[in-house]
């Protein structure tokens, strides 16, 4: 007797189109939040986001990635300080 009896259903893939991302790209960035490339820049110089730019050395252009934590830490943190301001 050769047949096999499965108690289990066979493994399907996994859907992740709505989990959280770790790092994303600035288009990704503007999707999930609506902040635009120049804002991101600006925050990244005040320090307020992190990112890093993914590049081979001696080449002109690369992959920029934002730290979507971070980005989520800076939105609450303003959402934090309007609610202060109102109180």
């Amino acid at each position: 007797m050769n047949s096999k009896i499965s108690t289990t259903a066979p493994v399907q893939p996994g859907d992740f189109q709505n989990a959280d991302r770790e790092f994303g790209r600035t288009a990704d960035v503007h999707r999930q939040y609506g902040l635009k490339r120049g804002t991101l820049y600006n925050l990244l110089l005040d320090g307020k986001v992190r990112g890093v730019l993914l590049r081979i050395r001696g080449k002109k252009s690369g992959c920029r990635l934002w730290d979507m934590q971070s980005i989520r830490t800076y939105i609450r943190s303003e959402m934090e300080a309007a609610q202060k301001g109102r109180n």
